[in-house]
């Protein structure tokens, strides 16, 4: 098996009207059948970064715990989704499946909005 590369993506949290969030922001890796996994924070200005391995077609292939080192460990990010956590608010989602890392190794903008009772898409 070939070691793929590890890169940082950057990232941003936005509040819906555009600013930043103002706190601390969980950003967390969301599975089908899992419960979210924290991989870092957004500092109050909203910017982040996730440790993630790349593989030759620049797709993610891992997402990685800014906490962990290169030796196993991490999740398999094939239908995974990156996703911002804060109380009270729901996020827009980056889909991991269909990301291609570009050469400017930025994510696009997770988008946090007030929670409501019934949301309507």
């Amino acid at each position: 098996m070939i070691a793929n590369d590890i890169v940082y993506l950057q990232g941003q949290v936005t509040m819906q009207d555009g600013s930043a969030p103002g706190k601390s922001v969980e950003i967390a890796l969301k599975c089908p059948g899992a419960d979210p996994m924290r991989q870092t924070n957004a500092g109050k200005n909203g910017k982040f970064f996730l440790k993630v391995e790349r593989d030759d077609f620049n797709h993610v292939a891992r997402a990685l715990p800014a906490t962990s080192t290169d030796v196993g460990g991490g999740a398999e990010a094939g239908a995974c989704a990156v996703v911002a956590r804060l109380d009270g608010y729901e996020s827009t989602s980056i889909d991991l499946a269909t990301f291609t890392i570009g050469k400017d190794l930025k994510l696009p903008a997770l988008v946090l909005k007030p929670k409501s009772g019934d949301r309507k898409k």
